[in-house]
């Protein structure tokens, strides 16, 4: 709020009206100051009803209607707040604030300027800019508020904290960094320092210095969650897998209803090779009892339950961006029915980049949700009209699984980005394949699986790709293994197989190409597990970060032979190295995570390179490395197989993911009670056939 108004003594009232809306005033500022929103709402409109002149009422009513989700009435508010004194920098931030909320952001932005040219030291507002900017795609404009500012507020923790989050928003990473130590100089015991500057270092692949910054603040704070928390992403992040579980759960013993937290260990309980099964069920429905929102879920929708009318299909995801998620979202975007879909993306993109653009204009709507709780999130959808919502992330990488279950939309789907259960009740349906979701798992999912034909996944190749090149054992002499996949997902039983491998083939060495390879430690940890297996750190190349795709891609030209990780297949990493000519041998896992390969390698026509065990697995590495002619013949013909596969194939995939969502909308609508004709009953029984050339 913007303080309290104080007495009031308006000219032309009769005195009982003062003084009642003296009584008013006092009341209202009372009952703000002590969390009574309604009360104070209440009490502010009995004030500018009875004196409408008193500005800092309208104003502050303003500020209270936008914390209660009413962005119509407080900008109505402020702008009677504005127009009573224009000049006032508080109620300029107050009705930019208003606008934003209301959709008004050119407005919005205009009026934030004005508040923060008039106060400069408003650095809340100033963040608040910065951050609107940035959703705009304005990331210089929106770095200048801060740079700009610097020399006046270099000892200002409340300055440097904002400009170092913003600093990491639009990818000036020396900034954040040079803003995060200076923060620590003027406050050595601020522990929330250390963690921002930690996931700052995460999320540049410096893991090591992530760990090492985070045991450093637990001893200032030993029960901060949230630092555990991060400590745990710098361990997985390293491959460390086993501590970053262990790291997790104390994270949740000290805050069990942090569902970010939550989401984490459900994704990194993946990558072990000593989770079973079973333990990821039990977990996953244990995060959807804890997030459940029943009430929220069984809001009625205001949707029309018309089976065969155009649908508002909402996206959503943190990864609108250079992320593999993309290359598997854009398909979806450039082959759909334009008559019968509109596309509405929610997009938590902290930092968006040139895909983000592109991937923009191509949607019909576009809402950023950066830094949104997640009721509110589900309400912004809710708003928009969404027939079905589809998330694009799960429990990857996104800090707002639990919104879905807040139910947003009349028809929730969960598909693509995380190879798992949401374990939420409110998420209604998954979207999958017959490989990847063999008949007779469907009961380790709480969403109904709807398993599309062919495959579950359409991709889109780079549109530019360097030669193929023959096999480098012609060259070396010897073999190259290979692995691009994260270092996270290199398993204990990973290093023990492919230490096996190399045992088997004198000579050979494995390129391992990752994020991690960038940083010491986890370097160090790397080649410490292959060592311990007798394998010698000389035989093991490890290859960091390349921003150039050209340069990254010509590291497959470094491969004989990809392997696999698990029990967490690789997905994007797959695909690039059959486009790059080199085969990829793959393990046939007990669920998803450890099935895509084997989906990806029969929609492209080479279910020979599945192995069903372990010994399979090393016999067809060892076998390819001992058959130079088949790698000369593989090596020049992979990527014209792959690329002529359904997999790359939109015009093909599309049909079939329509009709699922159909078949999805239609089921709601009948449940609403609607009569489907016969093509609508084929398509909310999923009965794929319906689309078979007659």
């Amino acid at each position: 709020m913007n303080g309290n108004p104080g007495p009031q003594d308006p000219h032309g009232l009769p005195q009982a009206a003062i003084d009642e809306a003296n009584r008013a005033l006092k009341d209202a500022a009372w009952a703000e100051q002590n969390g009574l929103v309604e009360r104070a709402i209440a009490a502010y409109r009995r004030v500018v009803q009875l004196a409408p002149q008193v500005h800092q009422a309208h104003n502050n009513l303003s500020g209270l209607l936008l914390g209660i989700g009413e962005p119509r009435q407080a900008l109505a508010a402020a702008r009677q707040a504005l127009a009573l004194q224009p000049q006032d920098a508080m109620i300029h931030g107050t009705t930019g604030q208003a606008c934003l909320a209301c959709g008004l952001v050119d407005e919005g932005i205009g009026h934030l300027r004005v508040a923060l040219a008039a106060q400069p030291e408003m650095h809340a507002l100033r963040a608040l800019l910065a951050d609107v900017l940035v959703d705009a795609g304005r990331l210089d404009q929106a770095a200048a508020l801060f740079t700009e500012a610097e020399g006046r507020f270099a000892s200002d923790p409340q300055f440097l904290v904002p400009a170092a989050r913003l600093y990491s928003r639009v990818h000036l990473a020396g900034s954040a960094e040079a803003a995060y130590l200076r923060l620590l100089q003027l406050e050595p015991r601020r522990a929330a320092t250390f963690n921002d500057l930690a996931q700052l270092y995460n999320e540049h692949t410096h893991f090591s210095k992530a760990r090492d910054l985070c045991l450093k603040g637990l001893m200032l704070e030993p029960d901060a969650p949230v630092m555990w928390n991060t400590l745990a992403s710098a361990q997985a992040c390293m491959g460390q897998t086993a501590e970053a579980l262990k790291s997790y759960r104390r994270a949740l013993e000290l805050a069990p209803g942090h569902a970010a937290t939550r989401s984490n260990l459900l994704l990194a309980m993946h990558y072990s090779s000593e989770v079973t099964p079973a333990e990821l069920v039990a977990e996953h429905r244990r995060f959807g009892e804890i997030c459940a929102q029943p009430a929220a879920a069984a809001r009625p929708f205001p949707n029309l339950p018309d089976p065969g009318r155009r649908l508002r299909i909402g996206y959503l995801s943190p990864d609108f961006r250079s992320h593999s998620v993309a290359f598997f979202f854009e398909p979806l975007l450039d082959h759909r029915d334009h008559a019968a879909f509109e596309v509405v993306a929610f997009a938590d993109v902290k930092g968006p980049d040139a895909v983000t653009a592109r991937l923009r204009g191509k949607c019909d709507e576009w809402h950023s949700i950066v830094n949104l709780p997640d009721p509110v999130i589900a309400e912004r959808i809710r708003a928009a009209g969404i027939d079905i919502l589809v998330d694009l992330a799960g429990h990857a990488g996104n800090v707002h699984a639990a919104a879905l279950a807040w139910k947003g939309a009349p028809v929730q789907v969960t598909y693509c980005g995380y190879p798992d259960s949401t374990g939420l009740d409110a998420v209604d349906y998954r979207i999958t394949d017959a490989i990847a979701d063999p008949p007779g798992v469907d009961d380790a999912y709480v969403e109904r699986l709807v398993r599309l034909p062919g495959g579950f996944l359409c991709f889109r190749p780079p549109p530019q790709l360097p030669e193929l090149t023959p096999p480098p054992l012609l060259a070396r002499g010897q073999v190259s293994f290979g692995c691009f996949n994260r270092e996270f997902k290199v398993s204990q039983r990973c290093y023990d197989l492919w230490a096996r491998i190399l045992k088997a083939v004198p000579g050979a060495r494995l390129v391992m190409k990752c994020l991690g390879a960038a940083d010491a430690g986890t370097r160090s940890f790397m080649l410490a597990e292959f060592e311990r297996r007798g394998v010698a750190a000389a035989r093991i190349e490890l290859v960091g970060f390349i921003a150039s795709q050209q340069e990254h891609f010509g590291w497959y030209r470094q491969v004989d032979v990809a392997l696999d990780t698990f029990p967490y297949n690789g997905t994007t990493t797959t695909l690039d190295s059959l486009m790059m000519g080199v085969p990829v041998v793959t393990l046939a896992g007990q669920n998803h995570a450890g099935r895509v390969g084997a989906s990806l390698l029969a929609q492209v026509g080479l279910p020979e390179y599945l192995a069903d065990d372990e010994d399979g697995y090393l016999a067809l590495a060892v076998e390819l490395a001992c058959d130079p002619g088949r790698l000369v013949q593989l090596h020049g013909s992979l990527r014209e197989r792959l690329l002529a596969s359904r997999l790359c194939d939109g015009t093909r995939f599309m049909p079939a993911f329509e009709f699922a969502l159909r078949g999805m909308w239609a089921n709601w609508c009948r449940n609403q009670g609607a009569t489907l004709t016969p093509a609508q009953q084929a398509m909310a029984a999923f009965d794929f056939t319906a689309l078979a050339p007659r």
